[in-house]
């Protein structure tokens, strides 16, 4: 009957509110615990880095601290991590050796420079992304307000690089290392994404895992390659420096399973966003315990840059294309909702 008829209607659109409602908390959970972890983070490896000048043996010694907790947790649950199996390999191995590189290049961009200017980078990571997003995952490209702050973020980025010290005394030199980390970050952001939809897993500690484990060898070979052995006179090894290599284990653990939690649920250039925009509270923290951070206008450019990230709104997934990847299109998958 026609009253039968509504009533379903009305139960249909409660049940999909009530999916929307908890897919929505599930977002903002995950991008908020994204986001604490990676504040926090940039500022730990800063002061990991400056107590012990070895970017790879810091890199290592994260990369095994969180693989041995994550197997670990298998061994207490195993239905909560996926095994290593050569099929789920293939897939993460090309994202592997730029997520590895990656590492790298941001370790030493940090040895090399300060913590502001490469926040400052990461701003424009957005740029990039948002066109791969459109050429890659099927999304729509940004509209006339989504455009203007991703302008606005460029304009910001190019005025902050004309007021930094290291750039007029040093040139483009001063930026090469954190330019080489800025491509490999717009490409592990896309390619990334591209893994976690075409990769199945019971839960996000699996891609934690995988990115994690199968990046031991390469750091370990950039650390060999650099020589870095022949520096270790430079580290003190003082209650200080095992602390900040203690505290930045530890934010690598949560930022491993937050990375994937908050871009499984979000589109490519939103994840990459987030992570800008967390960086505000990096430089405040950044702006109190060290002297070594960006002038007054800088800042100010840096500022811009965040704020216009603000205005961002993620873009569509393109008609005819797959939905998987756009949260609000669809319940969460099963792997999805298993993540707690």
């Amino acid at each position: 009957s026609r009253g039968e008829a509504n009533t379903r209607e009305k139960n249909l659109a409660a049940g999909k509110t009530k999916i929307m409602d908890k897919l929505n908390v599930e977002v903002i959970v995950a991008l908020l615990s994204y986001s604490a972890c990676s504040s926090l983070m940039l500022i730990a490896n800063k002061l990991a880095i400056t107590n012990i000048p070895l970017p790879s043996l810091v890199t290592l010694v994260q990369l095994i601290s969180c693989t041995a907790f994550i197997f670990a947790l298998s061994a207490k649950h195993p239905n909560l991590v996926d095994k290593i199996e050569w099929v789920k390999v293939k897939p993460y191995m090309v994202y592997v050796g730029s997520f590895s590189a990656g590492i790298y290049c941001n370790m030493k961009a940090l040895e090399k420079s300060n913590v502001d200017t490469v926040i400052v980078f990461r701003c424009c990571t957005p740029l990039v992304v948002a066109l791969m997003d459109y050429i890659f995952l099927g999304r729509e490209l940004p509209n006339l307000r989504s455009s203007a702050s991703l302008v606005v973020l460029l304009i910001g980025a190019t005025g902050y690089v004309m007021s930094d010290s290291a750039f007029r005394m040093d040139g483009v030199a001063a930026y090469f290392w954190v330019t080489v980390y800025f491509f490999l970050l717009c490409f592990s952001m896309t390619y990334g994404k591209l893994v976690t939809d075409a990769t199945p897993m019971k839960s996000m500690w699996g891609p934690a895992l995988y990115s994690n484990f199968l990046s031991i060898p390469p750091t370990l070979l950039f650390g060999l390659v650099a020589q870095e052995w022949k520096q270790s006179h430079r580290v003190a090894w003082t209650s200080g420096s095992l602390g900040a290599l203690i505290v930045s284990c530890v934010l690598g653990v949560g930022i491993s399973y937050t990375g994937w939690y908050a871009r499984s649920l979000v589109s490519a250039t939103t994840y990459t966003l987030v992570g800008v925009m967390n960086k505000m509270v990096t430089v405040a923290i950044n702006l109190l315990i060290w002297d070594q951070h960006a002038s007054f206008a800088g800042l100010c450019w840096l500022t811009l840059c965040i704020g216009a990230g603000t205005m961002y709104q993620q873009a569509p997934m393109r008609p005819g294309e797959g939905k998987q990847s756009d949260p609000h299109s669809q319940p969460p998958s099963s792997a999805q909702t298993q993540k707690s």
